[in-house]
């Protein structure tokens, strides 16, 4: 293989052997299919083939499968079964959003079994996780692919799992992606991935890490569900929805949600999704609360910012950069296609990020929230992120559990505005300092709730940070096999 660069062209001109073509099953003619990477890979593995084993996955698979593909009829929440989309499986916590009718038919193999690796199928394809206790009772999407294990790969799954994310991996997983708009990749592409088998020492080592991580966002998803249970219990707030609100004109003024809003309370603002009746509801709701206190965001809060922008450069190697967080990183269990901003960058302070901040997201999908833990402290995040940062006797673990409940997310989504993309802006702020957060009385009760909070953000960045070590191990030691 040659590639070439030329100064005329804005893009790679590579000479690929014919016989790389005629090797591949589906003789595809497509030059995305032959990227550089892969014939790196490729040639790699050839090297240490005399050295390690190599196997096909099929070797350590009983199954590699995606759902039946039937007619989906979804319910309101109560009246059928969670069911998890493909982006549902990367959120933290693990929550569904829609629920599928009891009767459908032919689901049976909707539902995945802990140890099972997920795989997606399109769009953003070749993502990886592996399922945990949280998945039980919940269905998910057909368009994720299930990689169930024998008994020989129910051995080494964090192995596998770590290949399957390194860069070998993932270019051997996407190199048969097909589509114009929409990638896709499919379960045999899978099966037939070569897996380079290191010795059993370092198989072991590898395998072991990565259990761990899996154990620790296990333990972390598992904290906040008990703090979001403590929040809701101990405060006894009723879990509210749109079910709750009587709309004008019965059960027709319910489809359409249809009320009637009086002029006093419009605060200058037409759009009605900033007048729903929910949020009135809410808010009397805490007002009525006897074991807590309403008060404005902006009295607990020491600031809230964006950072300036500025013109990112990005660079390849990590060394020469700092993570850089998009506000679609802040709702994932793990962060994906992780980018680095050149550290030299002007007005890259700006975006660093200090302990215990939090961070609510204010542009595209508004509202997620996130908080700094200690293995993310010093990274940097886009201006699409909200920075705010809480007084010193106010913990920010609780004010973060209020913001993502429905009592404080809800709040936030009234101040959006925007026709295409829901935009909160710089000159907005003010709007969300006059939000109404329910303080307990009880003040070692915050303690209690936010300590949770804050421990489960740490393991869940504690297992990410262990993934990427792994994961780079497993990739010296394959440098270091090819030597």
């Amino acid at each position: 293989m040659k590639e070439k660069m030329q100064n005329d062209f804005p893009f790679r001109s590579i000479i690929c052997n014919s016989q790389l073509i005629f090797q591949d099953p589906e003789i595809r003619l497509n030059a995305s299919s032959f990227p550089p990477e892969w014939i790196k890979a490729k040639k790699i593995l050839e090297i240490i083939k005399g050295k390690i084993t190599i196997e096909k996955l099929s070797t350590f698979t009983e199954r590699v499968f995606v759902g039946a593909r039937v007619k989906r009829l979804f319910v309101r929440e109560g009246e059928g079964i969670p069911y998890l989309m493909p982006d549902d499986v990367f959120t933290f916590p693990l929550k569904p959003r829609k629920w599928v009718r009891k009767e459908t038919q032919d689901i049976e193999n909707w539902w995945v079994q802990p140890f099972t690796i997920l795989i997606t199928q399109s769009g953003a394809a070749g993502r990886c996780l592996i399922v945990n206790k949280h998945f039980k009772d919940k269905l998910v999407s057909p368009n994720m692919i299930r990689v169930v294990f024998n008994n020989q790969g129910k051995e080494i799954i964090g192995f596998i799992y770590a290949f399957l994310n390194s860069s070998i991996g993932q270019t051997f997983l996407l190199k048969q992606q097909y589509g114009i708009t929409v990638k896709h990749i499919e379960p045999k592409h899978i099966e037939e991935m070569p897996l380079a088998l290191l010795p059993n020492s370092d198989i072991k080592e590898i395998n072991q890490k990565i259990l761990e991580a899996h154990k620790l966002r296990e333990e972390a998803q598992e904290l906040l569900f008990k703090a979001e249970k403590l929040f809701y219990n101990e405060l006894k707030l009723p879990v509210l929805n749109e079910d709750n609100i009587q709309y004008f004109g019965g059960e027709g003024g319910k489809i359409v949600k249809a009320f009637i809003c009086e002029s006093q309370n419009l605060n200058l603002r037409l759009d009605a999704h900033c007048q729903r009746p929910i949020i009135t509801k809410l808010i009397d709701t805490m007002t009525a609360n006897p074991n807590g206190y309403l008060i404005d965001l902006k009295e607990i809060t020491h600031n809230i910012f964006i950072p300036t922008r500025f013109k990112r450069i990005y660079v390849k190697r990590p060394e020469e950069g700092i993570p850089f967080l998009q506000g679609s990183h802040i709702p994932l269990i793990k962060p994906f296609d992780l980018k680095y901003l050149w550290k030299k960058t002007e007005g890259v302070e700006e975006t660093l990020l200090a302990r215990d901040w939090v961070l609510l997201t204010r542009s595209g999908t508004v509202g997620k929230t996130a908080i700094v833990t200690s293995s993310i402290e010093g990274w940097g995040a886009s201006e699409h992120i909200l920075r705010i940062i809480t007084k010193p006797e106010i913990n920010p673990g609780y004010l973060l559990m209020f913001l993502s409940s429905i009592y404080g997310n809800l709040q936030v989504l009234g101040k959006i505005y925007g026709g295409v993309v829901n935009e909160i802006a710089e000159k907005d702020i003010s709007l969300l300092e006059k939000i109404k957060v329910l303080m307990p009385h009880e003040e070692e009760l915050q303690k209690r709730i936010g300590n949770q909070v804050r421990e489960a953000y740490e393991k869940k960045d504690q297992a990410n940070k262990l993934e990427e070590e792994t994961i780079k191990l497993l990739e010296r030691k394959l440098e270091e096999a090819a030597r």
